[in-house]
């Protein structure tokens, strides 16, 4: 039977101590049995529930995973295939007309209005002049670095920025990571009926199969 030193029996309970893993995690990390691993940390007391959120959060980011094959190369994305994203983004996000006699696009999630933005301008041609930036913040923010922020962002001059809208935190509580969020406009009613034709008309055509 193998020996195994003092100091790598150490390092074993210690893992076990500060990461809480199973009797079986660790001995897939150390490619040895678990029944090894429960006789030299019987005494150490696991997390079963750090345990558990681990193994949830594996299953969940593998179930994320399992289906990004279908997005494409966005490199590879067309003028009709940009129409077409866009338009679906814009409605399900978008501003609807008449409420809006243009191309109004809100969010927190910065990544959601850079993709329409890139979107928009890959799938339409458009005037830098015509678009304006609106960003909705907290008194806890400082309105400077996040028009820097959001202007680098979305590869647009601070000029576009208008004036925000500045608010107190609701009931004193502050989202992590929240930025404010951001209105992406642009004026031209045509571009926005244009895209809100599509996406109907590829709703209705999916309502149609039924």
């Amino acid at each position: 039977m193998k020996r195994y030193s003092e100091d790598f029996i150490k390092k074993v309970r210690e893992i076990r101590r500060k990461e809480g893993l199973s009797f079986v995690e660790l001995g897939k990390r150390f490619k040895m049995h678990s029944s090894t691993m429960r006789n030299w940390c019987h005494d150490i007391e696991g997390s079963r529930w750090n345990t558990l959120i681990k193994s949830n959060e594996k299953k969940r980011q593998e179930i994320k995973n399992s289906e990004l094959s279908v997005v494409p190369n966005v490199k590879s994305i067309g003028n009709k295939q940009a129409k077409l994203i866009a338009s679906i983004l814009y409605g399900c996000e978008g501003s609807k007309y008449p409420a809006h006699s243009g191309v109004a696009f809100a969010n927190s999630d910065p990544q959601l209005i850079l993709s329409f933005s890139k979107l928009l301008k890959k799938a339409f041609v458009l005037d830098t002049d015509k678009f304006s930036v609106h960003l909705q913040i907290h008194t806890t923010h400082n309105y400077n670095e996040l028009k820097k922020y959001w202007s680098k962002l979305l590869d647009l001059p601070e000029k576009c920025f208008i004036k925000p809208t500045i608010k107190e935190p609701r009931g004193g509580k502050h989202r992590n990571g929240y930025i404010g969020t951001c209105t992406l406009r642009y004026r031209d009613y045509r571009i926005q009926l244009k895209m809100l034709g599509i996406f109907e008309k590829f709703t209705k055509k999916f309502s149609d199969l039924i």
